[in-house]
């Protein structure tokens, strides 16, 4: 639920504005604006230009949201009946393929009256030009969530590459792009009775900055698609370190979604199936139920897959039927006498888990994020459908009936008390200090955006906050231990608790359906601020779940963060830096190094001559290595070392010392020529010419699992036989690494160096020392021998961390006011981590499954997350 990258500011991961686009390309002077300044953005320059817009930021969020885009794409081929299995795998590369059985991109060449656009082939016109695609056509997708034409593209648009397999008409085709611009033509590469499409493609690092997909994320985005589309295989496959995998397949669609959300409550029914279609209109309801022994509601919205969180017509259908069927029936059976408060809708719906899900040939959605449907025929449909299947179920079933009646009043009854609890709170507060909580430490600025609040663990921590604030625009609100587990709490106890009120006092917003008002609130960022132990991230969870709970709007809207106090504090002499993680130490401590260290490098064939590596020189060396260290755990999985891939370079059969770009394989099956084993090529003229020659085809094993085909040989000696093939595009970034080493006077076969010993086994020279220059003037330079290039970079943090203390923080007493302000609540130097609102239904299972009453399931979340932990501090 919270996002690592979504912190407060990045201005690194953003493109440039276009007030520098503007002084490049303009010939207007600074200030200036004329006809020179307007600028025409043409084909997919403007994706690349305002990236936000199109996939929704280059953060963590709009990285998936490409994996969204093409997966998409082949759930709107299995909602036409074209496709039932879909493969999504995550490379050690950060590279992402989705392998789809459907009908494969057309191929062919296109026909328009735009001469720019004639005569291409179609899955070009595909990649490369928004608002191209299928779903325009209404013979093509009957129901689709695409509108737009606009996903794939995007995705061209913002990958560093990016290749295209099509198996269709008998043929696979293949094409490739970089950076949304065509690399390489449509070609035949081999044959395929069966269809498919296979996409493959690398974020571009100049856009996204940190490419790490998040299998989790997948994984759960994966399994809805799944439930939403029922006889749908989806395979997920991480080849990165874990090599997780999972494959969701579920016959009772939605009803198994209903039975995943409900697993860590009590059930208080069986899972309810409604399903009812209007063929003449084209429209598919599809509804599941539960009621389970709990105080929250959880009702799941879809159109054509797309997760309407902001519901629509079809929930606002399914609200008004339940209320009035269960409101008749609990009247006509004697439940509901009079004597009480009567059930309102809000009451009919506690405890209840649902998801509805409709089909539309045309849906018209709010706004571009779709998050509201509004098509008003679906409304009627719903509604019918669920009246009718819920009466025929309530008569059915009369002892589950009235145990949810039952629940509905007690439910009433507890609103009843807690509106009284909620006067008695207002009425205190009015006579307390105008409302606000006496412990609060209020800020004096009186506008909401600009004002936060700070949720600080213990008095101690919050004294240091108080004392280190900026007090115009930070308010502090100390917390007394751990506030209640609102999971298993009604309304009326949870206004009961001291630590709770002070929160809801402070905020001001009210709490719950029916009193919340988040024009009313007081501050623009509620920041949680807690230990790093396993206290503080108890705390954590608790406040967010009451958020999520019982102001889930603050979190809709991104006003949650959670703060990120350094872990570590680096000491030298009388000066200090805060350090807020591992990966950040790394490269502080290399920092820290390079202002002291050189390269001393002996010529192999006579010591007596050496050169030096230091300054600039020396950091882009280091950078090298580690983005070399990057390259080999993917050429490692590729089942070759750095070193094999290297020496390859002089079969370059032009000459100039390439890496091979293309490998094929070639299986025992396939062999009638002694050619078994790696063959490896710089262009894909000669791969395409040795397959020629040789009587191969390219088979894929990805598409091929996909599509189930038999790879096997034929008996006809006529039909080409199937080998693997596998495009190297690391080649590229290693290339760039060689070339770098290379510039400043080293060879390759300096990453590769064994250490030397003489025959009485004492340590021979090496060829390279690290030469650190002393702290004090009056000690001499340090020289660490260093055996190979692969060494350095780890001997050049330990020189980093000479002379340093290094204390590690455990939690925030161990700040006073000044530090706690420089690390963690100065707005230019801080890190918050925003809670977003991606999947309501994975965060509803996970709060569920960590703060409910079964143990079970949480039991097993432990195990199976267990060796993800970091930082572990009990």
């Amino acid at each position: 639920m919270d996002d690592p990258n979504a912190t407060e500011a990045d201005a690194s991961a953003n493109p440039p504005s276009d007030a520098s686009q503007g002084a490049a390309s303009g010939g207007a002077s600074a200030g200036e604006y004329s006809e020179s300044n307007i600028s025409v953005l043409e084909g997919l320059a403007a994706v690349r230009k305002r990236p936000a817009m199109y996939v929704g930021g280059t953060d963590s969020r709009g990285l998936h949201h490409l994996v969204w885009e093409v997966v998409d794409n082949a759930i709107d081929e299995a909602l036409a009946g074209h496709c039932d299995e879909i493969k999504v795998i995550l490379s050690p590369d950060n590279a992402v393929t989705v392998v789809d059985n459907g009908r494969g991109i057309p191929v062919g060449p296109y026909t328009h009256e735009n001469p720019a656009y004639h005569g291409k082939p179609t899955v070009q016109i595909v990649m490369t030009v928004l608002h191209a695609g299928g779903k325009f056509d209404s013979n093509s997708y009957k129901v689709s969530g695409g509108l737009h034409g606009v996903g794939v593209s995007c995705v061209n648009a913002l990958a560093e590459w990016l290749d295209v397999e099509v198996a269709r008409d008998g043929k696979l085709h293949s094409i490739g792009f970089s950076r949304g611009d065509l690399k390489d033509e449509l070609r035949v590469v081999g044959e395929r009775q069966k269809t498919g499409t296979k996409i493959s493609w690398r974020p571009d690092p100049e856009i996204f900055g940190d490419l790490t997909h998040d299998f989790t994320v997948i994984a759960g985005r994966l399994r809805e698609r799944a439930y939403l589309n029922p006889g749908l295989t989806i395979h997920v496959a991480d080849q990165r370190d874990g090599g997780k995998e999972e494959t969701f397949k579920f016959d009772d669609g939605i009803v198994e979604m209903v039975r995943h959300l409900a697993e860590a409550k009590n059930p208080i029914t069986d899972p309810i199936p409604v399903s009812n279609e209007d063929v003449d209109a084209g429209l598919t309801v599809d509804v599941a139920m539960q009621y389970v022994d709990s105080y929250n509601e959880l009702l799941v919205c879809f159109a054509n897959n797309i997760n309407t969180a902001d519901g629509g017509t079809h929930l606002s259908g399914f609200k008004t039927a339940l209320t009035r069927t269960l409101n008749n029936y609990a009247k006509a059976s004697g439940i509901l006498k009079g004597n009480g408060p009567a059930p309102g809708g809000d009451d009919w719906r506690e405890g209840l888990v649902a998801v509805i899900s409709v089909k539309i040939p045309e849906p018209q959605f709010e706004g571009q994020t779709k998050g509201k449907l509004l098509n008003p025929e679906v409304e009627g449909l719903v509604s019918h459908a669920v009246g009718d299947a819920l009466q025929a179920w309530c008569e059915q079933n009369p002892a589950e009936a009235k145990k949810v009646c039952q629940k509905a009043v007690m439910a009433a009854e507890a609103r009843e008390a807690a509106r009284k609890a909620r006067d008695l709170t207002r009425r205190k507060g009015a006579l307390d200090q105008g409302g606000l909580p006496g412990k609060l430490y209020d800020c004096t600025s009186k506008d909401v955006e600009s004002s936060e609040i700070y949720l600080v663990e213990g008095d101690s921590a919050g004294g240091s906050a108080k004392g280190g604030r900026d007090h115009n625009t930070q308010a502090i609100l100390p917390l007394k231990g751990k506030i209640l587990n609102v999971e298993k709490a009604r309304l009326d106890k949870i206004l009961g608790f001291e630590e709770i009120r002070a929160i809801i006092q402070a905020l001001n917003c009210g709490i719950g359906v029916d009193d919340f008002d988040i024009s009313k609130l007081r501050y623009g960022k509620i920041i949680i601020m807690t230990d790093a132990d396993v206290d503080g991230s108890h705390i954590r969870t608790l406040l967010l779940t009451f958020f999520f709970r019982q102001m889930p709007e603050l979190i809709r809207q991104g006003r949650v963060f959670i703060a990120q106090p350094p872990l570590f504090q680096v000491l030298k002499g009388k000066t200090s830096e805060y350090i807020l993680n591992e990966k950040a130490m790394r490269k502080t401590l290399a920092q820290l190094a390079l202002g002291s260290v050189k390269l001393r490098v002996y010529n192999p064939d006579d010591r007596s001559q050496t050169t030096e590596i230091a300054g600039e020189d020396m950091a882009k060396l280091v950078r090298s290595l580690e983005r070399l260290a990057e390259l080999q755990t993917v050429i490692q999985r590729r089942g070759m070392t750095v070193r094999q891939y290297a020496d390859l370079r002089g079969d370059d059969p032009a000459g100039e010392n390439r890496l091979p770009k293309l490998r094929l394989i070639v299986p025992p099956a396939a062999d009638l020529n002694g050619l078994t084993g790696d063959h490896f090529f710089w262009s894909e003229d000669d791969a395409e010419a040795f397959r020629e020659a040789n009587g191969l085809s390219t088979a894929d094993p990805e598409l091929d699992a996909v599509l189930d085909d038999d790879t096997a040989p034929t008996p006809d000696p006529s039909t080409p036989r199937p080998v693997e093939a596998r495009e190297l595009h690391e080649a590229g970034d290693l290339g760039r690494v060689f070339a770098k080493l290379e510039s400043l006077g080293l060879s390759v076969e300096d990453l590769f160096l064994q250490p030397q010993q003489s025959v009485t086994g004492v340590a021979g020279p090496t060829r390279f020392e690290l030469l650190i220059e002393p702290a004090k003037s009056d000690s001499e330079v340090s020289v660490v021998p260093v055996v190979s290039l692969s060494d350095l970079a780890e001997s050049v943090l330990d020189a980093g961390r000479r002379g340093l203390e290094i204390k590690r923080f455990k939690g925030l007493g161990e700040m006073d006011a000044e530090q706690l302000w420089e690390t963690t609540m100065d707005p230019s130097n801080r890190t918050l981590l925003r809670v977003t609102w991606d999947a309501a239904s994975e965060a509803e299972g996970l709060f569920s499954i960590l703060m409910g009453e079964q143990v079970e399931p949480r039991r097993r979340y432990i195990e199976d997350h267990a060796l993800e932990v970091k930082n572990l501090d009990v």
